[in-house]
């Protein structure tokens, strides 16, 4: 039992490690390529370890940027629970996000697999719910698009006006008032992503029982998690498309407001404290 146990304990460290190695090797190269399309450093950013269409811009902690001290995400923050994603609203935040537009990002055909491979498709996969997850020897063909990068910075005026209209009732305005308010100020979003792949048969037939599909028919359905929204699409026999098609969050920058009660004197929160994001909730457990 005790070896059991012990080879279990190294499995799992086993995992972790190659895990953390593809969310570098994600980081590495998707960093490189975003950081081209923007024309401007990350330095201080977290980058996700997948694209997310949630926890960006506005997402609020009290003290650290720990799950325990999670208050709201982007939207709920403002007091919004239903966005309309893929609109030009969803990107500026009802006007609270000021946006750059970027060029669109270029990988060469070998760093599009990989990310793909690594780390866009197991996602995917799980979102969907596939039994048996993404198996790259049980697919044949990858093709993976990736649209435009866009940078957002938090508009000071817009949201301090916001916050003091709240009453103490809520979460943010009481670590607002306390000075314990960490705020996402900036992300990094990148516009329309999607993968098409050509699987084996056996692969394909799971596909086709989620999508509701027998014989050749054609069908496309979405599917969504806490983190990802994804339409999946058959186009051939053995042949889907995957497609995030509204705008996702690649990385984000935190920062810790400066002192009770307000949230500093300069326009770009160049007087806040950058704050390590910790356990994500985007982050896989």
């Amino acid at each position: 039992m005790i070896m059991k146990k012990e080879t279990y304990l190294i499995l799992a460290i086993l995992v972790l490690c190659v895990l953390d190695v593809q969310a570098q090797n994600y980081n590495k190269i998707m960093g490189k390529a975003v950081k081209k399309a923007i024309g401007i450093d990350l330095k201080g950013y977290k980058v996700f370890s997948y694209p997310t269409n949630n926890f960006g811009l506005i997402t609020s902690y009290e003290n650290s940027a720990i799950d325990d001290n999670f208050l709201c995400d982007m939207w709920n923050c403002i007091g919004v629970s239903d966005p309309a994603e893929g609109t030009n609203n969803w990107l500026d935040l009802n006007n609270f996000a000021g946006v750059g537009q970027g060029g669109s990002i270029n990988l060469s055909e070998s760093k599009k697999k990989k990310v793909a491979v690594k780390v866009i498709l197991p996602k995917i996969y799980d979102v969907v719910g596939v039994n048996g997850g993404f198996d790259k020897n049980r697919t044949t063909n990858i093709n993976i698009t990736i649209g435009t990068a866009y940078l957002r910075k938090l508009r000071r005026d817009p949201i301090i006006e916001y916050i003091n209209s709240l009453d103490n009732t809520k979460s943010i305005k009481r670590a607002y008032d306390n000075g314990s308010l960490v705020l996402a100020v900036a992300d990094c979003v990148i516009e329309d992503l999607s993968v098409t792949v050509k699987v084996d048969d056996s692969t394909a037939i799971g596909l086709d029982t989620k999508l509701g599909i027998t014989g050749s028919s054609l069908a496309s359905k979405v599917f969504q998690d806490a983190t990802l929204s994804v339409k999946v699409e058959k186009i051939t026999n053995g042949t889907y498309s995957f497609r995030v098609s509204h705008p996702v969050i690649f990385a984000r920058l935190l920062k810790k407001q400066p002192s009770a009660g307000t949230l500093g004197a300069n326009e770009d929160f160049s007087d806040w404290s950058i704050v390590p994001s910790i356990n994500d909730p985007s982050e896989p457990n």
